[in-house]
């Protein structure tokens, strides 16, 4: 038996059998590069690096490189400055309409009606402003500013450094616990274990030592080969520098997210849409309105003021803070969840969502191995195996008294405490005295402790055929289900035996199964995807069994899984059938991941990508919702998502589904019910102007009606709660409008209705008094009596509006508001002045009252005989 620290794999580098230093003062055009370094031996790794390994670099090599290469760095994610987050909030279609609306009223002297527009305007990019700002830093605040330290070999002497000043060429040695500073070609591996989920996506460690692996070998394969980021579990390991900084394959994937253009949120497409659709009505309308008042031979001058104060009319001036108040709540009502949510559009977003590609590896499972399965050789008590594991294990004890080190053996220790055994005093109380340390080759170990040999190891290397066929076909059953499986035991130390004969001696316990599990609340999180007609798909660098093993346990549909070797044989057709048949692709690099998240987004998806890895980076940005986790993941895919889960469970994704789905119901309820009101105005004065009549409201009244109307009864349409059916019905499509078929028809419905009462209004008026104040007084309460009364039409396409209306006490404080102020126009002189409004008497008031309820009773009349109908 022979102690660990003397099983360790070395290269066999000329430069140690004495050889000269080589290229030293001497410079190429592309100095200090090496092209596939894990194909290559050692030696002409550092005959091409230019160092001896010996020795190290000198001062001068050290400088002469970093001026080369750079510092071992990567570029620092630009800090959003307040200025981009403030244009970001001025770039829509509507609010470029709405300042077009005030730069028109003040041309024309129109300055209330241009500041009251102007003040809306600034509340909805205050509002905005402030509350991205805000999600802005709360991410700058998560990224975790850590300094990696690493050992390096320079002129003969060993110094520890910060790792931003390592250059290609250099030597460093690493060690269990040490988070690898660059990307390291191995010049020795001592039982090293790494681990690379962050970047592979990979779940179990890795064993690596020094020997050439074939050129083309995917990443997560190179097993000679440290990659920047990754973290050694176990060990120690010794090698050159072959890439620093932007050249890293950390680097590599970051610039690869860098030049990923995100995709725009459906709610913005949907509302630039609609702005432009608005434009054309604005000057469709104004053009009408002045060609009307020429033929009635009205000035030129007051042609020009009357259609540019209807056609602001037409545009909803409360739009812009409605939906951004809207997002707004929807975004911290998200961040009670434990989801940090980066853009506000993006809440909306997730409402629309068809597909969620999800990694497996830290968020689908736990990211930490777990033994799930035993299976005990005859006449062996469960207690006695896991005493061997514990005993025969190389996991340490944090400072906090927690197990840490190889996940493999980490779960070892966790399964004995699961079965009540104190492993901590079991380990303090059987010192080792000696120990076969294990061997990726042998795949074996074993611990002495008192004379008794504690072993285990993968089940081939311990099991023999002959006296353990049941375990072994156990064992094997238990590789067909992706667990990871080791054989454990224990027996008396033969005298002078060397290590086989350790082995053999050794009586078998049984054979553990582990496996990285799936989160508890995936599952029933996929189900109810699932009912809501939203796809989830894996993609994972994870090997193609494990993957499907793990699908079958979430329920996802896992009857084959595709490789990122079969992805590069498929062409853009082809691709395109295999993202519709197949839910699992396994051993995929960033690139796959990337080239499947577009093809979900070309066959019509709106795709959410959840991930942690710096692998994840270019799928999380190129998504239409990025989400990353927050408590494991990277600080790269952080900085790519759009939305960080600080609990990294994924049903949270399910719960923001939810809120994005009620948002976007409730942005349609509030648009139905803003522009009816909008249409309801233009009717009415279009139509007395087509008869010849004065305009049924002075251009202050619109604009007084459409601030109290637009933002305060719309915001509360807009806190309408959360539907039972809001996950039990297919999400729409990416190319559906804000604003429905069915949407739309109901605005025609209501905004006639109302306007159909307020000039029904108007011409009675004619009858009742000859004072054209007075006439449009009756009118202005008319119309907002009889479009607030509309919120209850608008609260539900079906049945009646006042079912469940006490669920929303927001909606019953915003009427009163309203009324509130309406009366305050009324009934201070200075406003009523102002606005050009008049007193009513008691049968002006009757007579308005009277005509503004019948809107809702013709809706909600019409309603209740269709449900009938449908109960006969």
């Amino acid at each position: 038996m022979a102690p660990a620290n003397e099983r360790v794999h070395k290269s066999g580098s000329g430069a140690r059998d004495g050889a000269p230093p080589v290229g030293r003062g001497k410079t190429r055009a592309r100095p200090w590069q090496v092209g596939s370094p894990h194909g290559l031996p050692v030696d002409e790794v550092v005959a091409r690096l230019e160092v001896d390994p010996e020795r190290g670099l000198t001062a001068d090599d050290v400088a002469r490189r970093r001026a080369a290469a750079g510092r071992n760095a990567l570029e620092a994610a630009a800090r959003v400055s307040g200025w981009r987050i403030l244009l970001d909030q001025v770039r829509g279609v509507v609010v470029i309409l709405l300042a077009a609306a005030v730069v028109a009223g003040l041309a024309i002297g129109e300055i209330l009606e241009a500041a009251a527009v102007a003040v809306v305007l600034v509340v909805n990019t205050v509002v905005g402003f402030v509350t991205e700002l805000r999600a802005v830093r709360s991410m700058e605040s998560l990224r975790r500013l850590t300094a990696t330290q690493a050992d390096v070999e320079r002129q003969d002497r060993r110094d520890e450094i910060d790792a931003v000043e390592l250059v290609p060429g250099d030597i460093v040695s690493v060690e269990a616990g040490d988070r690898v500073p660059a990307d390291v070609r191995l010049l020795e591996a001592g039982d090293l274990v790494v681990e690379e989920s962050a970047l592979t996506g990979e779940s179990e460690p890795v064993v690596k030592d020094v020997e050439p692996v074939p050129a083309d070998t995917p990443l997560a394969d190179r097993t000679n080969m440290l990659y920047s980021g990754t973290t050694i579990n176990a060990g120690r390991g010794r090698g050159v520098v072959v890439a620093t900084g932007a050249a890293t394959e950390v680097g590599r994937i970051a610039d690869l997210a860098a030049s990923t253009a995100p995709a725009q949120a459906p709610l913005q497409a949907g509302l630039d849409r609609l702005g432009r659709a608005l434009s054309l009505v604005v000057i469709g309308v104004a053009g009408a309105l002045a060609g009307l008042g020429l033929v009635r031979g009205l000035e030129i001058g007051e042609v020009i003021e009357v259609a540019i104060a209807l056609a602001v009319a037409v545009v909803p001036e409360g739009l812009p803070a409605v939906a951004t108040l809207t997002l707004t709540v929807g975004m911290r009502r998200m961040a009670r969840a434990r989801a940090l949510v980066r853009r506000l559009p993006t809440v909306e977003t997730l409402g629309s969502t068809s597909v969620i590609a999800s990694d497996k590896t830290g968020t689908l499972t736990a990211n930490e191995m777990r033994a799930e399965e035993v299976a005990l050789a005859d006449g062996v008590e469960e207690r006695t195996l896991w005493e061997s594991a514990v005993i025969c294990n190389d996991a340490d004890v944090a400072t906090d008294g927690d197990p840490v080190g190889d996940p493999t053996e980490v779960a070892l220790l966790l399964g004995a405490e699961d079965h009540g055994l104190d492993w901590r005093a079991l380990r303090s109380d059987h010192a080792r005295s000696d120990e076969v340390p294990f061997d990726p080759v042998t795949k074996r170990m074993a611990v002495v402790v008192d004379g008794t040999a504690h072993i285990k190891g993968a089940p081939e290397a311990l099991l023999d055929p002959r006296r353990h066929a049941g375990l072994i076909a156990r064992a094997d059953a238990m590789g067909e289900r992706a667990l990871r499986t080791l054989a454990v035991g224990a027996g008396p130390v033969p005298d002078g035996a060397d290590d086989d004969g350790v082995f053999r001696a050794a009586e078998i316990h049984g054979v553990v199964g582990i496996m990285d599990p799936p989160r508890p609340a995936a599952v029933d999180a996929i189900e109810t995807c699932h009912r809501a007609g939203i796809r989830v798909v894996m993609i994972t660098g994870d090997q193609p069994r494990t993957a499907v093993a793990v699908a079958r346990r979430l329920g996802l549909r896992a009857d084959r899984a595709v490789t990122g070797a079969e992805l590069d044989r498929l062409d853009t057709d082809a691709l395109a059938r295999e993202v519709q048949d197949v839910d699992v692709f396994a051993r995929v690099a960033p690139e796959h991941k990337l080239r499947l998240v577009h093809a979900l987004q070309d066959a019509g998806g709106v795709v959410a990508v959840t991930g942690d890895g710096v692998n994840d980076a270019p799928a999380l940005r190129q998504a239409d919702v990025g989400i990353a986790m927050g408590r494991t993941g990277t600080d790269v895919a952080r900085e790519a998502a759009d939305i960080v889960l600080t609990t990294d469970d994924f049903s949270t994704i399910e719960q923001a589904v939810q809120e994005g789905r009620r948002i976007f119901e409730n942005i349609r309820r509030f648009g139905q019910f803003l522009f009816s009101w909008h249409l309801a105005v233009v009717l009415v004065v279009t139509v007395a102007l087509a008869l010849g009549l004065d305009p049924p409201l002075a251009a202050l009244m619109i604009l007084w009606n459409n601030l109290i109307i637009d933002v305060i009864p719309s915001f509360a349409l807009a806190l309408e709660p959360r539907s039972d059916q809001a996950m039990r019905e297919p999400p729409r499509s990416r190319d559906e409008p804000v604003l429905g078929a069915g949407t739309v028809r109901r605005i025609l419905v209501h905004g006639t209705l109302v306007a159909a009462v307020g000039f029904t209004a108007y011409l009675l008026a004619q009858g009742l008094t000859a004072d054209l104040a007075e006439a449009r007084t009756l009118v202005f309460v008319t119309l907002t009596g009889a479009q607030l009364l509309a919120v209850f039409n608008a609260r539900t396409d079906t049945g009646s509006g006042f079912r469940g209306a006490g669920g929303n006490p927001y909606l019953w404080g915003a009427l009163a508001i309203t009324v509130a102020l309406q009366s305050l126009a009324l009934g201070v002189p200075a406003l009523r002045e102002l606005l050009g409004l008049s007193t009513l008497g008691g049968r002006e008031w009757a007579l308005a009252l009277s005509l503004a309820v019948v809107p809702l009773v013709i809706v909600q009349g019409s309603r209740m005989l269709r449900s009938r109908r449908a109960g006969d």
